[in-house]
């Protein structure tokens, strides 16, 4: 039986048993009696999970701590001990590209995927194109070998075990990108080594300790007159230069900082973390916590408090806005809490929420691809907001608004056509009609659904539902247009399309759905097949919207990029473009030695662009 009297009004740790007697929940309160209480007041307006959970408990079980940080201790240890079934999980992204240097008498430098334990690992990269022009420069400047040649060492002796198949020497001996360990000169070998520990400084962002050596060697070079190497050296330095400037965030950021943040999506948090080291992004990390009783506050204060309980280094952390962490929490993991209010803290955390939203988007399309939605969640969709089947093929659409602080603003419209998504029906949008000023959610969204109505009008197909992302303002503005048009004399002969055209808003918070002239919204279940299916309708007008907007931003900046080169003019970047289509098509060709001289052909090698 349980009694909420004994329960003490002070921030102890409760324990929630079911009926056999078995751990369903742990937490941790400032205010333990408010805390339980709530799960059993009635008026408290508790989530499924929840309901679920208050439903099996028989019994709780309270412990006494000293102060708030033993609590936290014993709370975390309780969690990893037990695993209770309503208690937050964690999970990090192990699906970022590495670059991993063996452990081998003769070290590799590899991309991998897949960490062990026994080889020397450096960051987890978002992109692979970076690894690859991170790899294309490293080569470039440090020559390690790229063969499969497998090395042995008898007393002190190296000799070749296995060539697989490789060529001694290989083609890297004869264009000068390897130190050339293979012909087992104990000089090249040290040679080799010694590149090695410099392809270490190099990744781990020492530039300072790679450039310094390189400036040493210059000097040793031109000291013997052998102004080719010499200059050629100077130029590895400076594109060390350059991407050491690339990679500082801001002066403003001098202390150990790590930016979180976040979204909530279907039970879960997916939340990113990146670390910025000497004004240098050195790490992100990709979490999914699985949430299924507690609000997102409590989880992102269950995450700092667990991620940081054994830090030992000052950190500032930055977060989109103030969580309910004490003081003496806080002084506990060593950590200062900072809501930013300069350009590029917020910045940073516009990062770390779409790397959030890119690694849920992952993890949805992996869910989804054991899922299949049916015709009858279709029909039971149409049911539930009391609307009709208008066509034999039942077709859902939903338009979405992509923008980067109103620059590269764009739309989109993703379809669903007998419950499954219709590709070749998407659209993407371009805002015409509004001055770069005047661009907004709402006009944008407004032009684009006039543009889809004298769409409908023209060709007569008529979807069963179209969706709008967005709170019932949203839709509000998008019925006001509907209506407009109806009572427009121009339009007097499509009244019969237009009023068979049915609408329907999601908002992302509570995953509510608005009618148009109805208050209150829909509520579906949310483990219910019916809501996936409107969430992934919803979801895909986002991804391609926001994909859109990507590209347009992409290929400005392809284009700023040849703009930003020494020698390569106008008319230049013309000819490239026209001929190659984009940056990453240009190759060191014929065509390309017919268009540019020499200069410009190392302008473009020097900035890894062939």
């Amino acid at each position: 039986m349980i009694n909420l009297k004994n329960i003490p009004n002070e921030p102890w740790v409760y324990i929630y048993y079911d009926k056999n007697k078995k751990i369903i929940y742990i937490w941790k309160s400032l205010n333990l009696k408010s805390r339980v209480s709530s799960y059993f007041n009635s008026k408290s307006k508790l989530n499924f999970a929840k309901k679920k959970m208050v439903e099996n408990i028989a019994n709780i079980e309270t412990i006494i701590t000293n102060n708030e940080v033993e609590s936290l201790l014993l709370e975390t240890n309780l969690i990893k001990k037990h695993k209770p079934k309503y208690n937050i999980l964690m999970k990090d992204d192990k699906s970022h590209t590495y670059i991993k240097i063996t452990n081998d008498i003769i070290p590799k430098i590899i991309k991998t995927r897949i960490k062990n334990k026994s080889w020397t690992y450096f960051w987890p990269y978002t992109s692979t194109t970076h690894v690859n022009n991170l790899l294309k420069i490293t080569k470039k400047l440090f020559w390690y070998r790229s063969c499969n040649i497998i090395f042995d060492k008898k007393e002190d002796n190296i000799f070749i075990k296995s060539n697989n198949w490789s060529k001694i020497p290989c083609i890297d001996y004869y264009i000068k990108r390897c130190s050339w360990p293979c012909l087992l000169s104990n000089e090249k070998i040290n040679e080799y080594l010694v590149s090695i520990e410099n392809i270490k400084n190099f990744l781990w962002g020492d530039y300072k300790k790679v450039i310094k050596k390189l400036e040493e060697q210059m000097k040793e070079y031109a000291s013997k007159l052998d102004f080719e190497k010499a200059q050629s050296i100077k130029k590895d330095i400076e594109s060390i230069m350059t991407l050491d400037q690339n990679q500082i965030i801001s002066n403003n950021i001098k202390n150990d900082t790590d930016v979180i943040n976040y979204l909530e999506k279907y039970w879960k948090i997916f939340l990113s973390l990146i670390q910025v080291r000497s004004s240098k992004i050195t790490w992100i990390y990709n979490y999914e916590i699985q949430n299924k009783v507690s609000d997102i506050n409590e989880t992102v204060e269950f995450f700092i408090e667990n991620n940081y309980l054994n830090n030992t280094n000052k950190i500032d952390l930055i977060l989109p806005k103030e969580i309910n962490i004490s003081q003496t929490i806080l002084e506990k993991l060593n950590i200062k809490i900072e809501i930013p209010k300069i350009w590029e803290k917020q910045e940073l955390l516009k990062m770390a929420y779409k790397n959030a939203f890119e690694y849920w988007y992952k993890k949805h399309l992996e869910s989804l691809s054991v899922k299949w939605f049916t015709k009858k969640d279709m029909i039971d969709l149409l049911e539930i907001l009391d609307y009709k089947k208008i066509n034999k093929n039942i077709i859902f659409e939903c338009n979405d608004i992509s923008h980067i602080s109103w620059n590269y603003t764009v739309a989109s419209r993703s379809v669903m056509e007998n419950w499954k998504m219709n590709n070749k029906k998407y659209r993407k949008y371009k805002i015409k009609t509004l001055k770069k000023w005047e661009i907004d959610d709402f006009k944008s969204m407004n032009e684009v659904f006039n543009r889809r109505l004298d769409e409908i009008i023209k060709t007569k197909n008529i979807p069963d539902l179209i969706i709008i992302d967005g709170w019932k303002w949203q839709l509000s503005s998008v019925v006001n247009i509907l209506e407009n048009k109806k009572l427009d004399t121009k339009y007097k002969e499509y009244i019969e399309i237009l009023n068979k055209i049915q609408l329907v808003s999601i908002a992302k918070k509570q995953e509510e759905l608005f009618l148009p002239n109805k208050k209150e919204p829909i509520l579906i279940k949310k483990d219910s097949n019916t809501l996936r299916m409107i969430q992934k309708i919803r979801d895909e007008a986002h991804r391609f919207a926001i994909t859109f907007n990507r590209d347009k931003r992409n290929k400005q900046s392809k284009v700023n990029i040849l703009e930003s080169l020494p020698w390569i003019w106008p008319k230049t970047r013309i000819k490239l473009l026209k001929h190659y289509g984009s940056v990453e098509n240009i190759k060191n060709d014929e065509k390309l030695r017919s268009i540019l001289n020499k200069n410009q052909i190392e302008t473009l090698i020097d900035h890894a662009i062939i």
